[in-house]
């Protein structure tokens, strides 16, 4: 496993590690024009476990699966908390 960044074209960015030219292993990966960000773990080009982080400041904090929330997490929305599954 190597790391390094990728800068996309819309003005996302990946930083973190690769493998197979994916990112693998723990990265931190923000969304174009600072539309969110997730930091945490990465298998093959696909979410883990980790924080996603809305430009609102509202999180996502949990696990992931085909790039979308699954299993236990917890969410933020201001004053607002949710724990359980999805």
């Amino acid at each position: 496993m190597s790391g390094g960044r990728f800068d996309f074209d819309d003005g996302g960015a990946y930083c973190g590690g690769w493998e197979n030219g994916k990112a693998h292993g723990h990265g931190l990966c923000t969304g174009p024009k600072g539309q969110g960000e997730y930091s945490g773990s990465w298998n093959f080009g696909f979410e883990v476990a980790g924080v996603y982080t809305w430009p609102s400041g509202n999180t996502f904090e949990g696990y992931w699966s085909q790039g979308k929330r699954h299993g236990l997490g917890i969410e933020t929305k201001g004053r607002w908390l949710y724990k359980g599954e999805w």
